[in-house]
């Protein structure tokens, strides 16, 4: 997998998942199903993409899905923004415990570090998520950034949906 700073997208995911042994693939997969299946019901206009754990666990081959609870809260350095770099140290030590994990936020979490007090004092809104990001590392060591591109539903309530068909996308990385 690649490194953590250069996300892959759209078409590229499928040979980024290709170039993987086949049991870490489908690790991985499960894990990219289930990023989709939960991160718009947990996206909100105020907080964005809520920042959550999905793991893989050892044995009973279970997903769980937790949102913050304070474990990634532990990385993030308070003074300075949350962004991806923050969640490495996190990503690193999950694995330790499952056999897959992922870090799931959204690209604008730079502009909600402080809420939305600061951007409103300096006169502009927070920034709405132009993506899904994804930070998976598996216990063999590998380790990539996955990043889905997000729109809005412009109805009564505006809802969060992925520009591409991410789960063919993955239908067809499985495949492989």
């Amino acid at each position: 997998m690649s490194g953590a700073f250069m996300a892959v997208r759209g078409e590229a995911i499928p040979a980024e998942l290709g170039s993987l042994p086949a049991h870490v693939r489908a690790d991985c997969i499960r894990v990219l199903e289930t990023v989709v299946r939960v991160a718009p019901r947990t996206w909100t206009r105020r907080r964005g993409v809520r920042p959550q754990w999905i793991t893989l666990r050892d044995g009973d081959d279970d997903v769980v899905v937790r949102r913050d609870s304070g474990e990634l809260s532990k990385h993030i350095d308070g003074d300075g923004p949350r962004s991806a770099r923050s969640f490495a140290g996190a990503l690193r030590e999950e694995p330790a415990t499952n056999r897959c994990a992922a870090v799931v936020y959204g690209d604008a979490i730079d502009s909600r570090t402080w809420g939305w007090v600061l951007p409103l004092l300096a006169g502009r809104l927070p920034g709405l998520d132009t993506a899904v990001m994804v930070d998976v590392g598996h216990r063999t060591g590998a380790r990539s950034t996955f990043s889905f591109p997000v729109g809005y539903r412009r109805s009564p309530v505006r809802r969060l949906r992925f520009e591409e068909d991410v789960r063919a996308i993955l239908r067809r990385a499985g495949s492989m």
